[in-house]
């Protein structure tokens, strides 16, 4: 395993190195290790479950990138109400216990 001396991590602006080299890293590891013994690529199968499974990490990515943005838009006053709301609704469920 190879040293990279700081001097250079440090003259790297960004961590553009560090980037790359989590990266490189990752390749590695995720590799095989006898890639020229394997030969040509065989279809094994459909494709279409792979595809589902793609599409819905795409789905899921929006549906998290909408949720963040849509929250950061949300005013002081908007906040406040949803506070409110939820404390009285958790004061209503506590009196529901009490009765039952």
């Amino acid at each position: 395993m190879t040293i990279i001396p700081t001097s250079l991590c440090n003259r790297l602006a960004g961590g553009v190195f560090k980037t790359v080299l989590v990266l490189a890293s990752i390749a590695l590891v995720l590799s095989p290790v006898d890639l020229a013994a394997q030969g040509q690529p065989v279809q094994n199968g459909p494709m279409i479950p792979v595809a589902l499974w793609w599409i819905g990490a795409f789905v899921l990515g929006l549906a998290l990138v909408y949720g963040i943005m849509r929250n950061r838009r949300r005013t002081r006053s908007d906040k406040e109400l949803t506070e409110r709301s939820t404390k009285q609704l958790y004061a209503e469920e506590s009196r529901d216990e009490r009765r039952s």
